[in-house]
């Protein structure tokens, strides 16, 4: 039955839907989410984008996880199914990545603002993220369903942990969620679940350590937000794609790789900021 839908779906096919799905299907890609989430906790909220970093890098490791567990074949690998942008078709099919990814992050902009057409729209851009999926024929329809499930639960997740910690004023849920993350290193060792984890983590740390002793105000005039952005994106790509060219071709080190990215981005460059006066040390509410 799902194979006759990936072969009703894909009937359709045309060059322009064709790179309208690939378009779509970009948005669920971690440099979209680097780029955007960068800017809003820099120049912006530094809190509110902090809620959508854990969201998201938790759900990330949670898909790696299943995807390593349950270890389901995609589409093009068992029947004769036309697969495009297969260079995105990472780990394996259940659930699907893009898909959980948007699920985690537009959920949790339509919970935090409540507005209906906003939820309307995110609604259609998970839908649309999750049929361009299928339609590239790198996942099969469950692969989305799950997707979205975990997505959901995810936000559900880090919505009680955080509810615990503002009502009650303890940390515990917190951290009890970064053992069991490093704990499951020990039992899972795929390369999509060592990034995902490589990336929470260095969240974590970040988080920590920012909270604690950095302390930077996200407010600046106009032309100083332009020089935080733009000096921030290129300490972070220089991270990233520096450490790939240094740092050997090990596992280990590709943890190290996305672990110190995302901490750089959350901790390291705001720290910067404020040395060069470009932020002030107070946290901004």
């Amino acid at each position: 039955m799902e194979l006759n839908f990936i072969n009703w779906l894909q009937s359709f096919n045309t060059p322009f839907l064709d790179q309208f799905f690939i378009y779509v299907t970009m948005l669920g890609e971690e440099n979209f989410y680097i780029f955007v989430l960068s800017f809003f906790y820099w120049c912006v909220h530094k809190e509110g984008t902090r809620y959508f970093v854990m969201i998201l890098t938790l759900s990330a490791v949670a898909n790696s996880a299943i995807k390593e567990i349950v270890n389901a074949a995609r589409p093009f690998q068992v029947e004769s199914v036309r697969a495009l942008r297969i260079e995105t078709a990472t780990g394996s099919s259940f659930p699907s990545g893009h898909t959980q990814t948007v699920t985690a992050f537009y959920g949790t902009l339509a919970f935090k603002f409540k507005n209906i057409w906003l939820t309307i729209g995110c609604v259609i851009i998970v839908l649309l993220v999750a049929l361009s999926r299928i339609y590239l024929g790198v996942h099969w329809p469950r692969d989305v369903i799950g997707a979205i499930v975990f997505g959901i639960l995810s936000i559900v997740i880090v919505h009680k942990i955080n509810a615990v910690e503002e009502k009650q004023g303890i940390s515990w849920p917190y951290y009890a969620v970064i053992s069991v993350v490093i704990m499951s290193l020990f039992f899972l060792h795929s390369e999509t679940f060592i990034k995902a984890t490589g990336a929470f983590l260095g969240f974590a740390l970040g988080f920590l350590i920012e909270d604690h002793y950095v302390k930077f105000d996200v407010r600046a005039d106009g032309f100083a937000q332009i020089i935080k952005f733009v000096l921030g994106i290129i300490i972070t790509l220089a991270i990233f794609e520096g450490s790939k060219i240094i740092l050997p071709e090990l596992i280990f080190f590709t943890f190290l790789r996305y672990f110190m990215t995302i901490f750089s981005v959350v901790a390291i460059v705001p720290w910067i900021f404020v040395k060069l006066n470009l932020s002030r040390h107070r946290i901004f509410s």
